[in-house]
């Protein structure tokens, strides 16, 4: 009897892919576990403000309102002015997570997304369980779509930021985030 492997989910994939490449993920569905998991992430930073590009996801579950309970102010990018370069963490919204990669999109239109996704040390994403997709063809099906409605403007994130260009010594963090923490939603 011939047994065939079975392709893993791609959340699971997905989580799998992305904790090897220095992430960390938690899948969560009720808004209030949502904001107890960013929170500890913001309070392990000893933070109180949080760097936010508004996303759709946060403001379904009127994550602002939650975070409050902890004493933690979501600042919007474009309110931060200077003051953007200083926070300690960020919270975005990404499009889509591609599974075989680990890879999360960010954006397609402007939006201060990508200041928020690159000046923190650490960057939390929300990601809805629906947007993840097993791989490459079928993520770039969804974005020629959204490409077709103007969409343009994207960001591409797999894992931390991390470089070895000088002396082939991994840095962590160099260019970017030294964490990402990824809360898949549903």
């Amino acid at each position: 009897m011939i047994m065939q492997a079975t392709a893993p989910h791609p959340v699971d994939l997905f989580t799998a892919v992305l904790e090897a490449t220095g992430g960390e993920i938690e899948r969560i569905s009720e808004p209030r576990q949502v904001a107890s998991a960013i929170a500890k992430i913001v309070q392990g930073q000893g933070a109180r403000e949080v760097l936010y590009e508004t996303t759709d996801i946060a403001e379904e579950m009127n994550l602002k309102l939650l975070l409050t309970a902890y004493g933690i102010e979501l600042v919007s990018v474009e309110n931060a002015g200077e003051k953007a370069a200083e926070f300690r963490v960020s919270l975005t919204g990404a499009e889509l997570g591609i599974a075989e990669t680990g890879t999360l999109v960010l954006g397609g239109q402007p939006g201060g997304w990508g200041l928020a996704s690159v000046l923190p040390w650490v960057h939390v994403v929300l990601l809805s369980a629906e947007a993840i997709f097993a791989d490459l063809p079928t993520a770039f099906q969804v974005l020629e779509t959204r490409m077709s409605a103007g969409d343009r403007d994207w960001v591409w994130i797999t894992g931390p930021s991390r470089t070895a260009d000088i002396g082939h010594t991994l840095v962590m963090g160099a260019h970017g985030p030294n964490a990402l923490n990824v809360v898949v939603v549903g």
